[in-house]
């Protein structure tokens, strides 16, 4: 049985971010085509009208909860890859690789 290993997917990490960060992007972009589209005022009925400006307010409130929790992920991922850099550059310096 081989020794056990310890291994960080930091590019992983990075790609994680990305993907919130994309996330994010898209639904604000999907409330912007909405708006930019005269809002959900001229859809239809005044039924159907105020069915689709009671989603828009709701989306638009989760969103800025998602925003909330893809900072806060962020800024943990953010912590953690730091603070692998630090202990890799720590055990770097401490052991120095052999010939050079």
């Amino acid at each position: 049985m081989g020794s056990p290993s310890f291994q960080v997917d930091v590019d992983g990490m990075k790609s994680m971010v990305t993907k919130l960060r994309n996330a994010e992007t898209a639904m604000r972009d999907a409330m912007s085509a909405m708006h930019s589209t005269g809002g959900a005022e001229n859809i239809g009925t005044a039924k159907l009208d105020d069915a689709c400006n009671t989603f828009q307010k709701k989306w638009n409130y989760g969103i800025g909860e998602l925003h909330k929790d893809i900072e806060a992920t962020v800024k943990g991922l953010d912590d953690v890859m730091n603070a692998y850099a630090e202990v890799d550059k720590g055990l770097a310096d401490a052991f120095p690789a052999q010939g050079k």
